[in-house]
């Protein structure tokens, strides 16, 4: 998150306030002046250690762990360099070479830093470890540097050595490559963290060209130097001291805050995928359905198609032996009145010619009920209530009408209705109480009922009948076309009847059965969809 324009323009408010400040104060004396900024620096090295060393365990970037472990020790080697500053009488007899060699010190060793910590962004930082290998660096450049075995830094009378000279422009490389590191890994910052901290290496790099310039430790040049520190610190206590306690999502928190966005934003895709993913399942269901009802008309349609063969058979069987019959008879009574020598009374001719008459008449019988049959096939069916208690009465009726000498009763319950086709319906009825009208013409008192099987479930209607019955095992072959289970000189039909009303309960999406016992009548069960 980018800083407001005000703000920015405070900080360089508060610098150049603070640069006029320690001018004021060195014009009046140059030693309060560097032990000011020295002691500022510490403090900010201190700040940065404390925050960076309690969120270690929340922070997964490890730049500022490790910067915050080495400007711990680069404060304490600051904060002897300003006690073993030339007039502070700390350390006697050291002059100016003691603080110069403590102080090139803390820079190589705060460069050092600066240049390897976007090292350890991605990486595991183990902070005992670390703290201890600084520890034993300090621990040999300070045995070093009071045992006199450091090079020596300055010289009084002729300034700077060549050792302290070229230290500074190493120094200055290693700031070099630290701001590099720093911009080619910008994106594990936030922007405004990254520009302080950029801003603050920029100045100590200016600060170190300008430490190599001065001949007294009280010139020019050397306060140049601390006023450009000065400031350099300032940038980095606002980069970090100052972000970690007003703003912590942009510098402690930052990957947490990152990994929240990321969420989020995986939140939304898995939203839109599941969306995605509902849509397909919804079309797949669409399409399973159709696939079903495909099938579903599929399997009527090869149900039809089997039932029309089978009907196809049984007609071709009709065409092939029931028809001829009547047609060889016709041939042969034909025959016999063409012959010359017919020389029977014309009584016995007539008698010829109505047999030819009568086989002629079965056979246009035959045919009719073969296209009956036909035409239940075809055609849509008209569903509504249908009263089935007024069908049978009314066939009932009408069977009772064409043979008024028969003793027959006719049971109906009242109030049957069903949903269906009204005139295919009446055909149902109609073969069933023909059905069993024919059966039972040879009882002296002849039964035919209608009813409903009692019961919650299924609707089962029933014809029954106390008349010829028929045995069980004969009872597959009955709703076949043409197939009868007993003899025409018995009783005379074409077969087709079953079939027919078989064809009818089938439309309708029901089943019919049978049973039966010879001599004692027969009952056909049927249902509706």
């Amino acid at each position: 998150m980018r800083l407001p324009l005000r703000e920015n323009g405070l900080t360089w408010i508060l610098i150049t306030a603070g640069v006029a400040g320690l001018y004021l104060v060195q014009r009046y004396n140059y030693l309060l002046f560097h032990t000011l900024v020295e002691l500022f620096s510490v403090l900010v090295a201190g700040g940065i250690f404390v925050i960076a060393w309690n969120a270690r365990r929340l922070m997964a970037n490890n730049y500022f762990l490790f910067f915050g472990i080495a400007a711990l020790f680069v404060g304490a080697i600051d904060l002897l360099h300003t006690l073993a500053y030339k007039g502070m009488a700390i350390f006697s007899g050291s002059g100016a070479n003691l603080p110069t060699q403590l102080w090139i010190s803390a820079r190589y060793l705060q460069a050092f830093a600066l240049l390897v910590a976007p090292f350890f962004i991605n990486r595991k930082l183990r902070p005992t470890l670390t703290v201890a290998s600084f520890l034993g660096v300090v621990a040999l450049l300070l045995a070093a540097i009071f045992a006199g075995w450091f090079p020596a830094c300055f010289v009084e009378g002729s300034g700077l050595t060549p050792f302290k000279i070229g230290s500074e422009y190493l120094i200055v490389l290693l700031l070099g490559g630290a701001l590099v590191g720093l911009h080619r890994t910008v994106t594990a910052f936030d922007r405004e963290v990254v520009r302080l901290l950029a801003a603050g290496i920029g100045l100590f790099i200016v600060a170190e060209l300008a430490f190599t310039l001065y001949t007294d430790v009280y010139g020019i040049s050397n306060m140049v130097g601390h006023f450009l520190k000065f400031a350099g610190f300032f940038l980095i206590y606002k980069a970090i001291i100052e972000t970690a306690l007003t703003r912590p999502a942009a510098l402690l928190f930052r990957e947490l805050k990152a990994n929240q966005r990321e969420i989020e934003a995986l939140n939304v895709d898995l939203a839109a995928h599941a969306n995605e993913l509902e849509e397909a399942n919804c079309e797949l269901e669409a399409t399973l359905q159709d696939l079903e009802s495909a099938n579903l008309e599929l399997e009527a349609t090869n149900r039809e198609l089997e039932t029309a063969n089978l009907e196809l058979e049984a007609f071709n069987y009709t065409v092939s032996h029931d028809l001829r019959t009547p047609l060889t008879s016709i041939s042969g009574y034909c025959q016999l009145l063409s012959m010359p020598d017919f020389a029977v009374p014309d009584e016995e001719g007539q008698g010829y010619l109505r047999q030819i008459t009568a086989a002629a008449e079965r056979m246009a019988q035959m045919i009719n009920t073969l296209l009956d049959f036909s035409r239940l096939s075809r055609g849509e069916l008209h569903r509504t209530t249908v009263d089935l208690s007024g069908l049978a009465h009314d066939i009932a009726t009408e069977l009772s009408l064409s043979a008024t000498a028969r003793r027959v009763v006719f049971p109906v319950a009242a109030g049957l209705t069903a949903d269906g086709d009204p005139r295919l319906l009446r055909v149902v009825l109609e073969n069933l109480f023909g059905n069993a009208w024919k059966y039972s013409s040879r009882r002296d008192e002849a039964v035919i009922a209608f009813d409903r099987r009692p019961g919650a479930g299924e609707a089962v209607w029933f014809v029954r009948d106390n008349g010829a019955g028929f045995d069980m095992a004969a009872a597959a072959k009955m709703f076949a076309p043409f197939q009868r289970c007993h003899a025409g000189e018995e009783f005379e039909g074409s077969g087709v009847g079953l079939a027919t009303v078989k064809r009818i309960i089938e439309r309708h999406g029901g089943r019919i059965w049978a049973e039966g016992e010879p001599d004692k009548g027969a009952t056909f069960y049927f249902t509706l969809g």
